[in-house]
């Protein structure tokens, strides 16, 4: 079999320019020197650990989509962004297909070796939860209490993003960090903040709970874009061939996420992810009606746009950096040509 999937935990958290440049030294020194001596047919992919993130992982395998392109695809999930950024520019991993593109854009801006090959999740499936009877919308949140992440991450710069666009004062809400998208859920159903973050899948498990889900982000903030495949500079370099028939796999499966015929092995996957079967249901029927996943690897350059301008809102980037400067999609386009063969 061409797919290995491996699960890889290591200590979460967030790094400096200083600190990450220390773990990409660390991890890098031997991830580099095998990197160098790698097979060229081999693509080593580094993901996050979400329930949907793995169950992409078997699908890739059941639909033996790298087998029938003739590429090997080694993928591994780790618990946080930050490890998967160091992974890919220190060139112990080639490449990322679905962790958050918003941690990643300053590390381009800081001068890490990377580039934006394509676009995957071009639609959000997160989703805020509360408990509390008050809140019926996001215009409600302000003087809540918010389970985000550190500054500059995913859940904070969304929160920050629907108060800037409400006009509502960051002043009196309390942005407490509760770590991951799974710890800020988790928070919100114990009654611990007044509202958290998820996904659109959570739904049956929040009702289950009391709580429920008041809006999707897709909603809220329709250019918000959470994924995109990021490549190596090196891995584009000396294994082209081999990185555009991994990106042309994913876009067939994004392409079969889009049929009825994809329901009950979605829903399957998500459940040998650790999700259940209700909450795979809810996943599934999102990105099916809403084109989640995108099949023609588009990477919209208006939602890269802004979450640029949420990097620059909490201080992560200088500047929007101009598009051709940290993408190249003839690596996508290739992909799409491959597929038409």
């Amino acid at each position: 079999m061409n797919h290995a999937t491996t699960h890889v935990q290591r200590s979460p958290g967030r790094l400096s320019r200083r600190g990450f440049l220390g773990l990409t030294a660390g991890v890098g020194a031997a991830g580099l020197l095998a990197a160098c001596g790698s097979d060229p047919n081999t693509i080593s992919i580094i993901n996050t650990s979400a329930t949907a993130a793995v169950a992409l992982n078997q699908l890739l395998t059941d639909g033996k989509y790298f087998d029938k392109l003739g590429v090997k695809a080694k993928i591994s999930n780790v618990s946080a962004g930050n490890q998967v950024l160091a992974a890919v520019a220190s060139g112990s991993s080639d490449l990322t297909m679905t962790s958050g593109l918003i941690g990643i854009l300053p590390g381009i801006e800081k001068g890490m070796r990377l580039k934006v090959v394509g676009g995957t999740q071009v639609v959000s499936t997160s989703a805020l939860f509360t408990k509390d009877p008050q809140i019926t919308s996001a215009r409600d949140l302000g003087g809540k209490s918010l389970g985000v992440g550190a500054v500059g991450a995913e859940l904070y710069a969304v929160f920050a993003a629907l108060f800037a666009k409400y006009g509502i004062p960051k002043d009196g809400a309390t942005f407490r960090n509760v770590g991951s998208s799974a710890d800020s859920l988790k928070a919100a159903l114990a009654g611990q903040v007044d509202c958290g973050y998820g996904q659109v899948g959570n739904q049956a498990l929040a009702t289950k709970q009391g709580a429920r889900m008041i809006a999707t982000v897709n909603e809220e903030l329709p250019l918000w874009m959470n994924n995109a495949a990021v490549a190596s500079t090196e891995a584009i370099a000396k294994k082209r061939s081999a990185l555009v028939k991994v990106l042309a796999g994913y876009a067939q499966l994004f392409a079969y996420l889009g049929t009825p015929e994809s329901k009950d092995p979605y829903v399957k996957a998500y459940v040998g992810a650790g999700g259940s079967a209700a909450e795979g249901e809810q996943e599934w029927q999102f990105i099916n009606q809403n084109g989640c996943y995108s099949p023609t690897l588009d990477f919209p350059e208006k939602k890269a746009e802004f979450i640029q301008q949420q990097n620059v809102a909490s201080g992560t980037q200088q500047k929007v950096l101009a598009y051709d400067s940290y993408t190249d999609l003839s690596v996508q386009a290739e992909a799409l040509a491959l597929i038409k063969k």
